[in-house]
């Protein structure tokens, strides 16, 4: 994965979006379960790399 992935939040939400894609497909609940919480954590890295954009352009 290149670097500019790390800090693109569109990256995450779209991995976000293919881990609940993939989620609703699973029968097994726990398995499910797995799948949000993954794409819960995409998500987040999504917040934390829209946070590292705002720094870097008062920064600049």
């Amino acid at each position: 994965m290149p670097a500019s992935f790390i800090n693109d939040p569109e990256h995450w939400r779209q991995r976000a979006g293919e881990a609940r894609s993939v989620a609703e497909q699973m029968n097994e609940p726990q398995s499910k379960e797995a799948m949000l919480r993954i794409a819960k954590d995409y998500e987040r890295l999504a917040e934390r790399a829209e946070q590292r954009a705002k720094g870097s352009s008062r920064s600049g």
